[in-house]
């Protein structure tokens, strides 16, 4: 056989090859959508022997995200400020604490992530824009990824506060709030406490247990509490955030369960009912 046939049997065999991987891939994902959509029906008809209905639109999550941790980055900070304030001098004011003084305005940072910014001069943010969408871009401005959270706004015939939560790789950090303040349409302050700056570890989330495990410790949790729950209508993955002075902070997954009486957050790793509303 001459060189040009075996090289075209070679492609042909390899075309053969990988038409049958990808039909075994295409299997394999859908009996494990199948399996999926077995559990959860299962789910949803043992939650409904205990009374409690499952909203229609209700997605559950495979998993939660990694447990990660993150630290202190002073350069990475003064940048995100300086978007703000403008050129910025440093000044180290001792246990972890900066401060920045610019040419429109002054930050003060602390280990932890917390911080308060105060502009000095007229904003250029506010401009033509309603108080939450100044409020997101600043955000945007400063570093910090904005959660798919509804803002909370209070105000009064002077003032408007609007307060976002965070986000870290699109997941909601339930405890990492960031508040903006105005004054006659123009931010003045802006204070709160955000995730770090540098990624530096990330645990593998393949060990926690899935959404339908979870939610099985949800209906066990209210059996044994003798808690109210008539339906569930939301379950999603969040993170928790816990900070050091010494610069670094760890955000810890948990599952937020939304239902009719209220809020309930079980760790992703220990299955544990947290009360984080009440802390956060």
């Amino acid at each position: 056989m001459d060189k040009s046939k075996i090289k075209s049997s070679i492609i042909i065999l390899l075309a053969v090859v990988n038409v049958c991987l990808l039909a075994l891939v295409f299997s394999d994902n859908t009996e494990t959508r199948k399996a999926r959509l077995y559990r959860q029906e299962a789910l949803e008809a043992v939650f409904a022997e205990n009374g409690i209905a499952f909203d229609p639109a209700t997605a559950i999550p495979d998993t939660a995200p990694p447990l990660m941790t993150l630290r202190r980055d002073v350069e990475t900070e003064e940048k995100s400020f300086r978007a703000l304030i403008g050129r910025a001098s440093v000044e180290d004011q001792g246990g972890n604490v900066f401060f920045f003084l610019g040419t429109a305005g002054q930050a003060q940072s602390r280990g932890t992530g917390e911080f308060e910014l105060m502009l000095l001069e007229a904003d250029p943010i506010a401009a033509g824009k309603d108080a939450v969408s100044a409020a997101e871009a600043a955000m945007k401005k400063l570093g910090y990824e904005c959660a798919d959270i509804a803002p909370a706004v209070t105000w009064d015939s002077s003032s408007t506060l609007v307060t976002l939560v965070c986000a870290q790789d699109g997941i909601p950090v339930r405890n990492a709030r960031i508040s903006f303040y105005f004054l006659a349409g123009r931010l003045q302050t802006i204070s709160g406490a955000g995730p770090l700056d540098k990624k530096i570890a990330a645990s593998a989330a393949a060990d926690y247990p899935d959404g339908i495990t979870v939610l099985m410790k949800f209906l066990e949790l209210i059996n044994q509490t003798g808690r109210v729950c008539g339906r569930v209508n939301g379950v999603g993955v969040e993170y928790v955030m816990s900070s050091a002075v010494s610069g670094s902070c760890t955000l810890r997954p948990v599952w937020h369960i939304e239902a009719d009486s209220g809020s309930f957050f079980i760790d992703a790793a220990t299955l544990k009912e947290e009360n984080i509303e009440a802390s956060a």
